[in-house]
């Protein structure tokens, strides 16, 4: 059951991103890449501060799936988790 439980886990909260990333889209006016060009300079302006230089290793080279993509990856990393679990 802590199986079940994880993966159903996983299932929702990517439904409830989804759900949030709609209704963002709905209270903005703007779609996932009008808001990015929207923010995209102040966030610029954040990183080029050198504080935080995770997140800028993060935002400048790390893999932007779409929602499905990253839908997939993650159930994966999950699964993969799960069977290295169940195999020992």
């Amino acid at each position: 059951m802590p199986v079940v439980a994880a993966v159903n886990a996983y299932v929702i909260g990517a439904v409830r991103r989804e759900i949030a990333e709609r209704r963002a889209e709905r209270a903005t006016g703007m779609d996932k890449q009008q808001w990015q060009a929207a923010h995209g300079p102040y966030l610029e302006r954040t990183l080029a501060t050198g504080r935080f230089p995770a997140l800028a290793t993060v935002v400048r080279d790390g893999a932007h799936l779409d929602a499905d993509e990253t839908f997939r990856t993650g159930l994966d990393f999950l699964l993969d988790g799960i069977e290295a679990r169940i195999s020992r």
